[in-house]
């Protein structure tokens, strides 16, 4: 059996609909022969033509009709927008190859049609034999490039009917260009701030206003290479538009932000956070195939229509602000705007100061002891950066970090902190019964630089600090790339000169243990979010006994970072940890209270 539903638009449009019956049935029957399959389903894009919104075609049994529409019905959803990009370029002739997309449920499997441009043109789906086996790919491919075949030499004929003229075609290409993204086929900047702008005018219907950044994404593209990039754009927009309910506005903003519009059923914080967390979590699903556990993270920044805004332009920067916060808590966050948001967070203005407090001395090292848990000696301190801001008061590192994914600022603020904290350790160094070390935090752009190693020479040599007295603590996503690349052989040639390696937050990051292998590490901080509830749950007592003991092992000494109480320090003793940090033990302090700490140890 064979039905087309909107037939009688079809006819009209095209005068050829006894082509399209021909071409379907043919292709029903092939895929009939082929998979033995009593059901089969094609769903065309409500795209192919105007004014035809939905188009089946339904062969076998009608029973198991409804659960294979839904199927191919989801299929079409999600590929007709990647084939946006093709239908800019009618030439792209293999686009489709690249872009094929097959489901499996208990009903069946399906897969995504594509017109020879590129474009999407629907999905087939196979309902399972009657033996109850599944039908195997090859057939999948086959039935699907029968169909793909037939509707593109009737789509062909169909477009010669219509005596589309060059110039038409030129014309709708160009304004496709203009409109839309070429790498993810999303909407650009001025068509996405123009369809926003129109959907501010109704201040009765609620939106959301939401940035999406990806997290790190510069340093994926240094360590994998731009195709590998260009591949995890397109997959990370693909997943952010599938995120949201259809009729939302999707856009890519920059290299690596997105921006989106939303519908809300209802104002309030809760069910914006749920729809923030369901499109982060579509976004790692998405993004698993690439096979580095380290990617799909992201940071969301939200804004409410019209309750924080009817402006574009302040609706932009409010959600810019949360998207700011949600980088400053560690990256990998999705935050609403609020007052409190607002007050925190000026990131323009953080920005636009921030070179002028270098200059003035704003900028200063704070030093938090880390301390011999056997004896309560400080062995070390880690140098942590403040910003003694004259209207904001002391500001911490981490509230204003997302401004040094900007390579120069990262940079210069590093090689401010070595200045500034030699400065001090130097003279205060000589006062200590024990020699104690300075551990410094340096940042990707930091190892990627082929002079870093060179000037922290010199600067060594201008302070009379030997290589020794040096900790250089990096995260974990610093270390994330391959063992041959630049970062590895900074780190190697640190180690080389005497420096010893920390990898702080250790067990909050991607492959963590491959790190310990591979990377040139002498010591493991242990992440506070493990030590906070180290005496009252079991399973942080068994993960960090276990990393102290791989770590040991392995040679490691190991710092427990965060320790607030007595019980804490005193399990961790237990466990043979050797080194802590901590408030109890200290908490950062500027250089007058760093010189009271060494005239007194």
């Amino acid at each position: 059996m064979i039905r087309i539903d909107n037939s009688e638009q079809i006819e009209k449009l095209t005068g050829n609909l006894p082509d399209l019956m021909n071409a379907l049935s043919t292709a029903a029957t092939l895929a009939e022969t082929v998979t033995g399959a009593r059901t089969i389903v094609l769903h065309l894009c409500s795209g192919l033509l105007p004014d035809v919104e939905v188009t089946d075609c339904i062969s076998g049994d009608p029973e198991d009709v409804a659960a294979l529409r839904k199927m191919t019905n989801a299929l079409t959803d999600r590929y007709e927008p990647l084939g946006r990009m093709a239908r800019q370029d009618p030439d792209a002739q293999s686009y489709a190859v690249c872009q094929l997309g097959e489901t499996q449920t208990r009903s069946g499997i399906g897969r995504a049609l594509f017109l020879r441009t590129g474009e999407c043109i629907g999905a087939v789906g196979i309902g399972l034999p009657e033996n109850g086996s599944d039908a195997p790919p090859p057939a999948l491919d086959q039935v699907a490039a029968n169909f793909e075949f037939l509707l593109d030499g009737w789509w062909a004929r169909f477009a010669l009917e219509q005596d589309l003229s060059d110039s038409r075609k030129r014309a709708l290409r160009l304004q496709r260009i203009s409109e839309t993204d070429p790498l993810t086929g999303l909407e650009n900047t001025s068509t996405f701030e123009g369809k926003v702008r129109e959907r501010l005018t109704d201040p009765d219907q609620p939106s959301a206003f939401i940035l999406i950044d990806i997290d790190h994404f510069k340093m994926v593209n240094d360590l994998y290479g731009h195709q590998f990039g260009d591949t995890y754009l397109k997959t990370v927009s693909k997943a952010i538009y599938d995120s949201f309910q259809s009729g939302s506005v999707v856009g890519r903003l920059g290299g690596d932000e997105f921006g989106v519009l939303t519908d809300l059923p209802k104002l309030g914080d809760s069910y914006l956070r749920s729809l923030l967390s369901r499109c982060r979590n579509t976004i790692l699903r998405a993004t698993a195939y690439l096979n580095k556990p380290e990617l799909g993270r992201v940071s969301i920044g939200a804004a409410h229509f019209p309750d924080h805004s009817t402006e574009y332009e302040h609706l932009y920067q409010k959600a810019d602000l949360a998207l700011y916060a949600s980088k400053a808590s560690g990256r990998g966050m999705a935050t609403v705007y609020s007052e409190e948001v607002g007050n925190r967070f000026d990131q323009s203005e953080l920005a636009k100061t921030f070179q002028t407090a270098c200059r003035a001395g704003q900028v200063v090292p704070y030093f938090q002891p880390i301390i011999d848990l056997a004896t309560g000696e400080a062995r070390a301190f880690e140098v942590l950066c403040r910003w003694e801001n004259p209207r904001h008061g002391v500001i911490t590192a981490e509230m204003f970090s997302a401004i040094f994914e900007d390579h120069n600022l990262a940079t210069l603020l590093t090689r401010h902190m070595i200045q500034s904290a030699l400065k001090y350790f130097s003279e205060g160094q000589r006062s200590l019964k024990v020699p104690a070390k300075m551990s410094l935090n340096v940042t990707y752009f930091d190892l990627m630089d082929r002079e870093f190693v060179f000037d922290f020479q010199a600067a060594l040599s201008d302070f009379n600090v030997d290589w020794s007295s040096i900790i250089i603590e990096v995260q974990e996503t610093v270390v994330m790339g391959e063992q041959n690349g630049q970062v590895f052989r900074s780190l190697e040639e640190l180690r080389r000169r005497g420096a010893q390696i920390a990898l702080d937050d250790f067990g909050t990051g991607y492959g963590a243990l491959r790190h310990l292998k591979n990377w040139p590490v002498d010591i493991v901080k242990i992440d506070k979010s493990f030590v906070r509830d180290l005496c009252t749950d079991y399973r942080d007592r068994a993960i960090v006994s276990s990393i102290i003991r791989l770590a040991k092992e392995l040679g490691f000494s190991v710092v427990a970072e965060g320790i607030e109480t007595r019980d804490q320090s005193t399990h961790l003793v237990a466990m043979g940890c050797e080194f802590g940090q901590g408030f109890i033990y200290g908490r950062p302090q500027g250089t007058m209270g760093f010189a009271t700490r060494l005239m007194r140890d």
